[in-house]
């Protein structure tokens, strides 16, 4: 490890600076290929756009890219390929987006190494240990899947979350289906305050279909243009959204997803989400607009106390001393 770690940096120092400000641009652009977008949230505590991109970008940071160094031979390359196409059952635990410990502020050097040895031991444990093997590149598809709460399982891509945690616009952008597909799936709340689901293939190598919870309306073919997915919320609860390139296995999920009950999820109630876009519960103004309204009620009843007590409580010479 120690031989290689100098041999890296002495390929590094060989290079001009352009040439490494290039290639170094270069892969970062394509890691960034695949993104997680959240609208953001003025609610206590919650987590929004700068800090997800900061946290990517230690736990990236920290990470190598194999795929991307020129002493990577053509075999280990085709190696790496396949850990990238081995997704099976990442990500199999509680969305990340709820992982408190894995969103502690990054202040310093030993709480960013805290944060990135967390994140990469949770992905690990949960399913993904084939991505983390293929360096920074399985790492970002990992926790773009580990963010909303899709889980790549028999066949199949889940997205696996209650609807009621669905109080926010979530956007999965270009995430890996295999080598040759890319899908899009965006999660946006409604003018009726219910959520729905959106989803469209980037680029494909075959045909995917794709089914809401239960899978009991007939697959739908998947595109480039989004195709919209009510939200529903089932009993026992089960995934919300599925998607595979085998008809025939979508067809048979509803007889092994096994539900009682079924309907459309239940609008979010408006308190909740004026929380996420104001701040506030109190109709979507701030509360030092309320502060501002009772201190002029309470100035303008002194006011008026003031004026009833030196018409009929003060004596003669005390109400021509106050005009």
């Amino acid at each position: 490890m120690e031989k290689e770690a100098v041999a890296a940096v002495s390929a590094a120092a060989a290079m001009t600076w352009q040439k490494l400000l290039d290639s170094h641009t270069d892969v970062w652009r394509k890691l960034w290929t695949s993104g997680f977008g959240i609208s953001h949230s003025y609610a206590q505590g919650a987590i929004n756009g700068d800090s997800i991109n900061a946290t990517m970008y230690f736990v990236l940071s920290q990470t190598s890219t194999p795929l991307h160094s020129a002493h990577t031979t053509t075999a280990m390359k085709s190696e790496l390929q396949g850990y990238l196409s081995y997704t099976e059952g990442c990500y199999s635990g509680i969305r990340t987006l709820q992982a408190t410990n894995l969103w502690t502020p990054l202040t310093s050097l030993t709480k960013v190494d805290t944060v990135v040895s967390y994140w990469l031991l949770n992905l690990e444990k949960n399913g993904c240990h084939n991505l983390i093997k293929a360096g920074a590149d399985g790492v970002i598809q990992a926790m773009v899947l580990s963010l909303p709460g899709l889980k790549f399982s028999n066949h199949h891509l889940e997205l696996n979350v209650h609807p009621k945690e669905l109080h926010r616009d979530l956007t999965v952008r270009r995430l890996n289906y295999g080598n040759e597909t890319h899908v899009n799936i965006s999660l946006n709340v409604m003018e009726d305050n219910r959520a729905a689901i959106f989803v469209s293939l980037d680029k494909r190598n075959r045909d995917y279909y794709a089914c809401d919870a239960g899978c009991l309306d007939p697959p739908v073919k998947l595109g480039l243009t989004p195709q919209q997915f009510p939200v529903k919320l089932t009993e026992p609860v089960t995934s919300i959204l599925y998607v595979t390139a085998d008809h025939e296995h979508m067809i048979d999920l509803k007889h092994t997803i096994h539900v009682v009950e079924m309907g459309e999820a239940p609008a979010h109630e408006q308190h909740v989400l004026e929380l996420h876009r104001t701040g506030a519960r109190l109709g979507g103004l701030h509360p030092l607009f309320w502060f501002s309204i009772a201190t002029i009620i309470v100035i303008f009843h002194l006011f008026l106390f003031r004026l009833i007590y030196n018409e009929y409580c003060a004596g003669p010479s005390e109400k021509y001393r106050i005009r």
